[in-house]
């Protein structure tokens, strides 16, 4: 889950699965490449991990993308964008935390209204879309976050959690 150059360097991980005996049988070498991840015996989960964590880094490369293209249509150099953006994504753990209790939120379906309500989200992806659109930027990947946020709002979870997406999306509508 690394680029190439940086395979068997620090932050370097594989996901596997195989009957633990396995596993434990050749994790030493394993640990060559990267950090060992054992998932347990399905041999699907790795590619399934593999493919959840690529969802995450490709939205998130896009969603930079994008927000750089709307700065730059407004004059503004890329270089004076960039590096302080990037704070955003590296403090989502500090407004996530580690994941467990999210983790745990999610699993027990509470999306509490206390960080960020859905309504409140979907007024600042509406607002995304807006200004995309009156800069000429393309709005699709705007567009499909508030076309979440409008769906929560929809079944009337406006006052819960921004989370509360997590309930649309599971539920594939």
């Amino acid at each position: 889950m690394v680029p190439a150059p940086t395979v068997g360097g620090p932050g370097a991980y594989v996901f596997y699965s195989d009957p633990r005996a396995v596993f434990d049988l050749h994790e030493p070498t394993l640990r060559s490449i990267g950090e060992p991840r054992y998932l347990g015996q399905d041999p699907g989960l790795p590619q399934l991990f593999y493919q959840a964590h690529l969802d995450v880094f490709l939205t998130a490369l896009s969603s930079l993308l994008h927000a750089t293209a709307l700065v730059t249509a407004a004059g503004v150099p890329a270089a004076d964008f960039l590096p302080g953006v990037l704070n955003t994504l590296t403090d989502i753990p500090t407004m996530i935390g580690d994941g467990r209790d999210l983790a745990r939120r999610l699993e027990a379906g509470e999306h509490p209204g206390d960080l960020g309500t859905a309504r409140m989200m979907g007024a600042t992806a509406n607002h995304i879309v807006w200004t995309s659109e009156k800069a000429g930027i393309d709005p699709r990947l705007p567009k499909t976050v508030k076309a979440h946020y409008d769906q929560a709002i929809a079944a009337g979870r406006d006052t819960e959690n921004w989370t509360v997406l997590y309930e649309m999306l599971k539920a594939g509508d």
